[in-house]
């Protein structure tokens, strides 16, 4: 007999603390994994909550998950289909699957608990995390595509400006890889060849990698394209010392052409 499990994992805007989950909900067992907390309602009820801001919800109701959400302050939260990224996926447990087979819509296999929970919950969170910082980087792009559009208008006066988006860049390179951790498989799938795999396909099939390599690539271009504008305004900036020191130069060659040789004729 089939029992279906959804997993709904959704944005948050801040991250939320243990000692926050454990004041709102005091009943909750919890525990960390990966870097990540995991609550435990019931046997088959878990939430999962990533230090990136993003919350899977394991077989929880629409109700409840708008409830859960609201009493953790976020403001969108009866429409977080929305106003919110968010992802489910949809589990099937039954005893004829037992290795883990993943499709673009389900999960089958034949046993869940808080290891397979945790382990779905991290990949749907990385999901949805890695689609948090691509919209951010599609905006930075923009902003690119902005800079370079207006590069030979470029003046010394915007250094300022152009230092504070290279910045924006390099946390955001800092946020996805001491964060997203899409590069190490979680400790928990080095005793269980099944749960490796389970996370191997889960992984593969939301295109994890990919989708990150995507990403190094935007920020790579966003470094190469700040770079390029620094060099042309700091060239400007040199050009326009050396206008200047030509300047003075003429300056005083005429001083002193009106000092030695002029003004004694006077």
């Amino acid at each position: 007999m089939n029992k279906n499990i959804l997993f709904v994992c959704v944005e948050i805007p801040n991250t939320v603390s243990k000692r926050e989950l454990e004041s709102e909900f005091p009943g909750m067992v919890l525990s960390r994994i990966e870097n990540s907390l995991v609550g435990e309602i019931t046997n088959d009820k878990l939430i999962f909550v990533s230090s990136f801001g993003v919350i899977t919800f394991c077989n929880f109701s629409f109700e409840e998950i708008i409830s859960f959400l609201s009493r953790l302050g976020i403001k969108q939260a009866e429409h977080y289909k929305t106003a919110l990224i968010n992802q489910d996926y949809m589990m099937i447990v039954n005893e004829e699957y037992t290795k883990p087979q993943i499709d673009e819509n389900t999960i089958k296999y034949d046993r869940f608990n808080k290891s397979v929970g945790s382990i779905i919950s991290l990949a749907l969170s990385q999901s949805v995390g890695l689609e948090i910082k691509e919209l951010s980087l599609e905006k930075k792009m923009d902003e690119s595509k902005t800079l370079y559009e207006k590069i030979e208008q470029l003046k010394v006066k915007d250094r300022a400006k152009l230092m504070k988006f290279a910045s924006s860049i390099a946390k955001e390179r800092f946020h996805i890889l001491n964060q997203l951790y899409l590069l190490d498989k979680p400790d928990i799938l080095w005793d269980d060849p099944e749960l490796e795999s389970l996370y191997n396909q889960l992984s593969l099939q939301l295109e994890l990698k990919s989708r990150f390599d995507v990403i190094e690539y935007k920020i790579s271009y966003l470094k190469e394209s700040v770079e390029f504008a620094t060099d042309m305004i700091n060239q400007k900036s040199s050009e326009f010392l050396e206008w200047i020191i030509i300047w003075l130069i003429a300056v005083e060659i005429v001083f002193s052409i009106y000092e030695y040789m002029i003004k004694p004729l006077l």
